[in-house]
């Protein structure tokens, strides 16, 4: 009889006396990323995509979903070997991108050492427009902060007084209330031996905020801040006499994480500490601004005491690091819309420690301070008669439409296709942006930003083309590429081509671009117009109906945004997104969120006005009101008459 056998004893693993993994074990679960043109090496975790990589750097690239697939605009090329493409990278790029080794980045895992090249093979400066001037209307300077000359009491004769009632006798009876800050107080006595008693104070509202040399009277400066959804303004203002002294705008670095702000709402959904990690973004971005813009007049962040900003909803909570996901979903409740004064320390801007900050105030999660300031701006609420409407084309078209006796409001779904998202070769209005087009019975001419060869085409841009196109019966009112035809201009006729059953149209060829690839407009790209601008136009006929008014009660219409400033009126008009008016009363705000600020900064009465605006304006919410669905799906057509 056979002796059982023993049973093994489990082995002991060997464990290294520092408690991790043996060295083998642990290199195989990094990769190594090696980014060109930068030479930039990353050490990352197997499984990482590229986008997902990418965001932890100062590499830039775009993106207007967040990584999720679905824009096509996250391109890289791949220099070493991978895994074949994904559906959504067959879908979103070009069989010879693919050819190329272009990916998208959102889609490739890294599951080896790789290297990829980010840039463009040209080392041109990228610039982007970003229109930061326009109109404002003149103010009677009456600043938020303001610096006054005084001369103390000597000390003999008032024994016993505080430092503080000193100044306060130096000042006047009327600031027997003066108040200071304790930061203030433990400087003064300092400061009030070095002026020998006749300094400057500064002040802002009743406190006094410092004590300054006497020299230092006349520096008197602020800051206003734009904070845009793709792009961020900033400028320096003389508070003495109104003007701005310098202005200066850069991207918003939160781009990286989606193009507009559902995106961005969406990750802070999504990540833990993505609400702390874009408010980090942004207030970077804007003490950058700050440096340079006191660079252009010598100051130093000391000599600033005030700033104010202006944007929408969203943007002004994730400064603020306030919960903006209220504003995501029914019934879009922010957290504030009173405008808001505190700390600029407390908001992470290196200024003066005593510097203030103003906040605008909102009307809702989707009519925001840049929508109050550009109110500002246009001087609606100042108008008695004339009937004003007004225009901040962006991802969200925000409306105003009244004057001083009633003012409306809305917000049009208008989605990202006004600033070039989510069209196939569409882009942000930057250098290669083709910005406008134009025929002269023989040639398709575009004009392209800093003049170079085209890369694609912006928002501006696009309108023209389809405008164009329209015209020249290319595209039918119902936004139909056609198939050539006899009566078609045989030059713009041939530039039709069929795609998978589908007709789209050569922008650009080849040899006339930069990245020597077509630029098309497909079928689907006018579709995402028609629906931009069925929202926007929609919004306005609501409105109008809730006005009591018709077109021709219209006496001046406003344009703001992106878009807005550089789309032409004409092409706006001709596609159905403006109403059909005299073009005399189509005028451009230029930077109307900033403009507003500005007279704010420039004038305590309009800080109390951007406040009242904010309680007294009536919003009108499209998507509970009956007959927006029917105008939207109304104005879906192109109008089927050409202006001229």
């Amino acid at each position: 009889m056979k002796k059982p056998k023993k049973k093994k004893k489990p082995s002991k693993k060997r464990r290294s006396s520092t408690g991790f993994l043996p060295i083998k074990k642990q290199k195989s679960k990094y990769v190594m990323l090696n980014v060109l043109p930068d030479d930039l090496w990353l050490k990352l975790r197997k499984g990482t995509t590229i986008w997902e990589a990418l965001q932890k750097t100062d590499v830039a690239l775009e993106s207007d979903c967040g990584g999720l697939g679905k824009c096509g605009k996250c391109k890289i090329r791949v220099i070493s070997s991978v895994r074949p493409p994904v559906a959504e990278e067959k879908e979103l790029l070009e069989p010879e991108e693919l050819r190329n080794g272009v990916r998208l980045a959102c889609r490739v895992k890294i599951r080896k050492d790789l290297v990829i090249h980010t840039g463009e093979s040209d080392d041109e400066p990228i610039l982007h427009q970003i229109l930061k001037t326009g109109h404002r209307p003149t103010v009677d300077i009456e600043p938020l902060i303001n610096k006054r000359s005084v001369d103390l009491p000597p000390e003999s004769g008032h024994e016993g007084l505080s430092d503080l009632d000193r100044v306060k006798v130096g000042m006047g009876s009327e600031y027997s209330g003066l108040k200071a800050s304790l930061h203030c107080l433990r400087f003064l006595p300092q400061m009030l031996k070095k002026t020998e008693n006749q300094g400057t104070a500064v002040l802002h509202e009743n406190y006094l905020m410092a004590w300054q040399h006497r020299k230092q009277a006349g520096r008197v400066f602020g800051l206003v801040f734009d904070l845009g959804t793709s792009t961020l303004v900033g400028k320096l203002v003389n508070l003495l006499n109104g003007s701005e002294v310098a202005a200066i705008s850069r991207l918003n670095s939160q781009s990286k994480y989606g193009s507009n702000v559902i995106s961005r709402l969406q990750y802070i959904n999504d990540n833990p500490k993505g609400l702390f990690k874009l408010t980090d973004l942004i207030v970077k971005d804007l003490n950058s601004i700050t440096q340079r813009l006191l660079e252009v007049e010598g100051l130093t962040p000391d000599d600033v005491f005030i700033a104010v900003a202006a944007g929408n909803t969203t943007m002004q909570h994730i400064f603020l690091n306030l919960n903006p996901l209220g504003i995501a979903c029914a019934p879009f409740s922010p957290v504030l819309t009173d405008g808001l004064i505190l700390s600029a320390k407390d908001a992470g801007l290196r200024l003066h420690p005593e510097a203030v900050l103003y906040v605008m105030p909102s009307k809702s999660g989707y009519i925001g301070g840049d929508m109050i300031s550009t109110i500002l701006a246009s001087s609606a609420a100042e108008q008695d008669d004339k009937m004003i409407l007004g225009l901040d084309l962006g991802t969200n078209g925000e409306i105003f439409l009244g004057n001083r006796q009633k003012l409306l409001t809305c917000s049009a779904a208008a989605g990202p296709a006004l600033e070039g998202a989510q069209i196939s070769q569409g882009m942000i209005a930057k250098s290669g942006a083709i910005e406008g087009v134009s025929f002269d019975e023989k040639w398709l001419r575009y004009q392209v930003i800093s003049n170079i060869l085209p890369k694609g085409i912006c928002g501006s841009g696009l309108v023209d083309l389809v405008a164009v196109l329209l015209h020249c019966g290319i595209i039918d009112s119902q936004g139909l590429i056609l198939q050539p035809r006899e009566n078609a201009d045989d030059y713009l006729s041939s530039r039709v081509v069929t795609k998978s059953g589908v007709q789209d149209f050569v922008v650009a060829y080849r040899k006339e671009t930069s990245g020597n690839r077509r630029i098309y407009l497909t079928q689907k790209d006018i579709r995402e117009l028609q629906l931009a601008k069925g929202a926007v136009a929609a919004g306005i006929q609501t409105l109008m109906d809730k006005m009591g008014i018709g077109i021709q009660d219209l006496d001046q219409i406003y344009l703001a945004g992106a878009l807005g400033n550089f789309v032409n009126p004409f092409s706006a008009m001709r596609i159905g997104l403006l109403p059909k008016v005299d073009p005399d009363k189509i005028k451009s705000l230029g930077n109307a969120a900033s403009k507003g600020a500005v007279m704010v900064l420039l004038s305590r009465p309009h800080w109390q006005k951007a406040n009242e605006l904010s309680k007294s304006i009536e919003h009108v919410e499209l998507s509970t009101h009956l007959d927006f669905n029917r105008y939207f799906v109304d104005n879906l057509d192109f109008p089927d008459t050409n202006l001229w």
